[in-house]
């Protein structure tokens, strides 16, 4: 009973958290200039440098590094990753597929590849504050690196200063993490 209960919330977690950066990336920034033509020829100059940029590696062996996950749990992962590292192949530019990703990999623990993902994602979608958020998470708890953890947390609150999540969590940064002696 416990593996199904710690199953369906490592499911709902996900899913709350998908759904959270569907809605985040959604938003429609506002259109500079009036010209229509002008607007498209910078989203096509946009996609051909993703196109260029050198994205994470696809191929990274699934190795399952962190110890209390049930098999089912792993299972999944391993489907999800399988099947987002395929559709990513198609489409590098697909950042809700990026962020799926990278959440699957911290989940099992390859923390590397997350961040990885993040900072293409960074790259990818320079106007959203997720990545950059889940980076200093990352760097806060998980690579302990206060420095980069605070970095990515003043990056993402510059880019979406009503996003009080992120204040939060860079208060828990300066208050669990950094301290002043």
């Amino acid at each position: 009973l416990k593996k199904i209960i710690l199953i369906l919330v490592v499911l709902i977690l996900a899913l709350g958290a998908g759904f959270y950066i569907y809605n985040d990336l959604n938003k429609k920034p506002p259109m500079p200039g009036v010209g229509g033509s002008s607007n498209q020829n910078n989203q096509l100059q946009q996609l051909e440098q993703i196109q260029q940029l050198k994205h994470p590696n696809l191929d990274r062996p699934v190795n399952i590094m962190v110890n209390n996950i049930p098999e089912e749990a792993q299972k999944i992962a391993r489907q999800k990753i399988a099947e987002f590292s395929a559709k990513l192949r198609d489409s590098n530019d697909w950042v809700d597929g990026w962020l799926q990703l990278a959440i699957y990999r911290k989940m099992i623990g390859d923390y590397e590849a997350a961040r990885d993902i993040w900072d293409y994602i960074a790259l990818i979608a320079p106007k959203s504050a997720t990545p950059l958020n889940n980076l200093g998470d990352l760097f806060f708890h998980f690579l302990v690196d206060y420095r980069k953890s605070e970095e990515n947390f003043l990056k993402a609150i510059a880019i979406d200063p009503h996003a009080l999540y992120i204040y939060r969590n860079i208060y828990e940064l300066y208050h669990y993490g950094i301290k002043d002696d």
